[in-house]
């Protein structure tokens, strides 16, 4: 469908018989039309590379008739979003990032992530390929890391190693060398084969010229967002196929036949998406302007939305700029930039950043991700990276870790750029295993300087590994927490606590606690003495950010006048879970009334009482400024019901979570979402759980969502 104009208007069924049915023996489109009508519920759509047409894809298309007329976007987004066709199966490929950018309603039901070939399977294909080679070419891809090993589960990536594995340019291979440098090698030994096949070597000026004339063309097609092209789109750009032949990878499909209309022009495919993207990094570094490169790099490869076209191409520029052989004003321009991008999704909360879209959330979990895998391909730029990192004391890195690969470039950026960070906040899959965990676990003890809060979410009993555990505590500052799953009883939790409770009791000299949940729940708050006893000082390094208060300091309210002198300099972060602190905490809300509080995390213990709990909800709601986060856990909703929550929502502006202990039955969750509704503040992100209920709104559409767990 790259090859359809907007412009043309055609009824759904001339859609499919156009693109996808053209041996369909019908009579007419009508004759279709009419048997899809009567065969929807048998009818299967395959959409396959849907990240290759984004601009296609509108999110706000209202329910239409089939014989309509309408642009090839228009049904293809009535199509995803279930305006047409609804109980027809859809199944759509795509890269990750595509997905995530489709509206609410035209999200798929169920993600399917293809994994590719396993290590045993690689190395079978690598022996199809190069067996003279097999085992070098196999150590050379283990050696590179999960993010290689993942981005060679496919045949042609295996094909093209083995090609290079068979040159003359072996002897340069290094564990060093780069996904980037083998695109290049590979490409040029298959284009010098090829010329010499065919004896139509022009030599080095001749053959530069027309490679970089084959460079430009995959860059224009590349912006008309065209994965596939016709030799008309060839010939117009002073090119021939024989010159695709020559210095790409392509594929050539015969003439199509569709319902009487013959198309006379043959279609013309990368065998793989990587050589078209190599081809265009390779145009932006080494053939287009200063200033067109400036404008490239500032204005689109680094932007959010559109990561799916933007990806690979951001990873080869950055190993191309790493061989050192460009324009040294095209280096310090990508650098700066890459460098920009990277400090700003290592620092400061991703939420607070995205508003509290989730969407948006997701995406930018993806884009640093990304980032991460990029560091490896500018292995000779380390230095500059590094140096650039040296003296940010506000690092805080959230990472999501799903599988080897993921965990492999936040590893790697760790080992190497060594920073300092404030938080550190590791979020694992349940397919991650136990030695990923403790490679984790090994990147954290090996860093030099100390972390201020360290959160691991998301443990599973099978990770556990008291000796890691234990060298964490040794790297942080002020704040572990350790969330286990729900899988981890809580008999299994307190065998945990009572080891951790030994081993923090060693540091004397540290103010570190450790914070035990499981699942949403906090089971234990594990201090060490010194930590409620100290006299020296009232304001204390946060673990969440900003400040907090030595609330034990405060028991005398005497002491709230050296509080209130900087109280207003300070953007305070709370953590209360013990009765003390919390009369102190709504005394301090009340009497100094700070401007700047970000965050109140309330864990109540089993010794603070409810009627306690409920008083604080009534501070806050006369608390004269309105809170960004406001998080409850453990309790019971027979004790903090609807009423009080639609009491606290009012002072809340970016997000509310309340995590409840108890069930709630079916009939009385059922008013929740309407009441909760009408008094939200716009933009409130909100998630209220219960054990057999979640409640959540969450953006961009801030509906009110009720699921069952």
């Amino acid at each position: 469908m790259n090859f359809s104009n907007e412009s043309n208007q055609m009824s759904f069924a001339e859609l499919l018989i156009n693109f996808a049915c053209p041996d369909f023996l019908f009579d007419s489109p009508k004759t279709f039309e009419i048997w899809l009508f009567h065969n929807e519920v048998n009818c299967v759509f395959i959409l396959d590379g849907l990240d290759q047409a984004p601009h296609l894809i509108k999110s706000n298309v209202n329910a239409r008739n089939i014989q309509s007329a309408a642009s090839v976007g228009i049904w293809m987004s009535a199509l995803l979003g279930r305006k047409i066709m609804k109980r027809a199966k859809k199944i759509y490929t795509s890269r990750p990032t595509s997905v995530v950018n489709l509206a609410p309603s035209q999200q798929p039901d169920q993600i399917f992530s293809l994994n590719g070939f396993s290590d045993q399977s690689i190395e079978g294909v690598i022996k199809t390929y190069n067996n003279e080679h097999a085992d070098q070419i196999t150590q050379f891809i283990k050696n590179k890391g999960p993010d290689v090993i993942r981005f060679t589960r496919t045949p042609f990536v295996i094909s093209l190693y083995s090609l290079v594995y068979g040159s003359s340019f072996i002897t340069h291979i290094t564990h060093e060398t780069t996904i980037t440098e083998i695109y290049g090698i590979g490409l040029h030994q298959l284009s010098s084969s090829i010329r010499n096949l065919r004896g139509e070597d022009g030599g080095p000026y001749q053959n530069q010229q027309t490679e970089d004339l084959v460079d430009k063309f995959y860059y224009e097609v590349f912006l008309e967002n065209k994965i596939s092209f016709t030799e008309e789109d060839v010939i117009q750009r002073n090119l021939s196929v024989k010159d695709l032949e020559q210095f790409s990878l392509i594929s050539i499909t015969s003439n199509q036949f569709s319902l009487g209309v013959e198309s006379k022009e043959r279609k013309i495919t990368p065998q793989h998406q990587s050589v078209s993207e190599y081809q265009v990094s390779r145009h932006l570094v080494k053939v287009m302007d200063i200033e067109g490169f400036k404008t490239v790099v500032e204005e689109q490869m680094f932007k959010l939305d559109d990561q799916d076209r933007w990806n690979m191409i951001r990873k080869f520029v950055a190993g191309l700029i790493n061989t050192g052989e460009f324009d040294e004003r095209k280096r310090k321009i990508f650098l700066n930039k890459f460098v920009t991008k990277l400090k700003e999704y290592v620092t400061g909360d991703v939420m607070a950043k995205c508003d509290g879209n989730m969407q948006t959330v997701v995406q930018a979990i993806l884009f640093q991700s990304s980032l991460f895998n990029d560091i490896p391909e500018m292995n000779k730029e380390i230095d500059f990276i590094r140096t650039s990192f040296t003296g940010i004391p506000d690092l805080q890195l959230h990472v999501v870790i799903k599988d080897a690969s993921s965990l492999h470039g936040p590893i790697y950026f760790l080992h190497h750029i060594d920073p300092q960070l404030r938080q550190l906040d590791i979020q694992f899959s349940y397919d991650v295993t136990i030695q990923q965990f403790n490679q984790s676990a090994e990147a954290i003890k090996n860093l030099s300087k100390n972390v201020g809060t360290i959160i691991i979410r998301n443990i599973q009993l099978t990770h556990e590994n008291m000796e890691h555990i234990h060298g964490i505590i040794e790297k942080t500052d002020i704040m572990l927490e350790l969330i286990y799953n729900h899988q981890v009883n809580v008999d299994e939790i307190e065998m945990i606590k009572q080891n951790l409770q030994s081993q923090i009791d060693q540091f004397q000299s540290k103010k570190t606690y450790i914070v035990l949940n499981r699942g949403y729940h906090r089971e234990h708050l594990i201090r060490h003495s010194m930590y409620t006893s100290m006299t020296s000082s009232i304001v204390m390094p946060s673990p969440r950010g900003g400040a907090t208060i030595n609330l034990m300091m405060c028991r005398r309210r005497e002491n709230f006048a050296q509080v209130e002198n900087i109280a207003n300099n300070h953007r305070w972060s709370f953590v209360i879970s013990q009765q003390d602190e919390l009369k102190i905490l709504m005394e301090f809300l009340i009497g100094v009334k700070p401007r700047n509080v970000v965050m109140i995390d309330l864990y109540p213990t089993s010794d603070v009482n409810w009627d306690c709990i409920r008083m604080f909800c009534n501070t806050i709601t006369q608390y004269p400024y309105k809170v960004p986060g406001l998080t409850f856990h453990n309790l019971l909703s027979s004790e903090i019901g609807i009423n009080h929550v639609l009491n606290l929502v009012r002072n809340v502006q970016y997000e509310m979570v309340i995590n409840y202990m108890d069930e709630i039955d079916e009939h009385e969750v059922l008013r929740w979402p309407s009441e909760i509704q009408s008094v939200q503040p716009q933009h409130l992100v909100l998630v209220i759980r219960f054990n057999n209920f979640i409640i959540t709104r969450l953006s961009p559409s801030y509906t009110i969502q009720l699921s069952k767990r």
